[in-house]
């Protein structure tokens, strides 16, 4: 699996205008149901609430990887906020979120072998700094498709 089987222009939000982590988190969870990714907002928005209280979903350098695991994915999806400013994230650095990539799997073993095989993809992505300025840079979602598939 590349990132580019699973990264969807109409999954990517950039300049987002959000005030903290909950709206970020709705933003997502809705782009996710709009595209038919999930088939219930609530039991999916529920499910990434259960994992963000079970520790830190904030990687460092402005980066947050929240993702939830529920009945209600219909496919595995991964959606991109690029925040107009940084939000309050519980992180490891402790300086908040403005790249927020929320991924969307289902409970079955395969789908969380998808789930483990994507964090590893993203976070090895988001482990060059080069990377995460091109993405606080970009204005477009061709952009950040393009940079995230690279």
């Amino acid at each position: 699996m590349n990132l580019i089987d699973v990264i969807d222009e109409n999954t990517i939000l950039t300049k987002l205008q959000s005030r903290n982590r909950e709206e970020t988190l709705n933003e997502l969870v809705s782009v996710f149901e709009q595209e038919n990714y999930i088939s219930s907002h609530d039991d999916f928005l529920k499910s990434v609430y259960k994992r963000e209280s079970e520790g830190v979903t904030g990687i460092g350098n402005l980066v947050a990887i929240p993702h939830g695991k529920s009945n209600s994915v219909n496919k595995v999806g991964v959606a991109v906020a690029i925040l107009n400013d940084v939000v309050d994230w519980p992180s490891l650095d402790e300086n908040g979120a403005k790249i927020v990539i929320m991924l969307a799997v289902g409970e079955d073993n395969e789908q969380s072998k998808e789930h483990l095989k994507l964090l590893s993809l993203i976070a090895r992505k988001l482990s060059h700094e080069e990377i995460i300025e091109q993405l606080l840079n970009a204005t477009q979602k061709s952009e950040v498709v393009s940079i995230l598939s690279k």
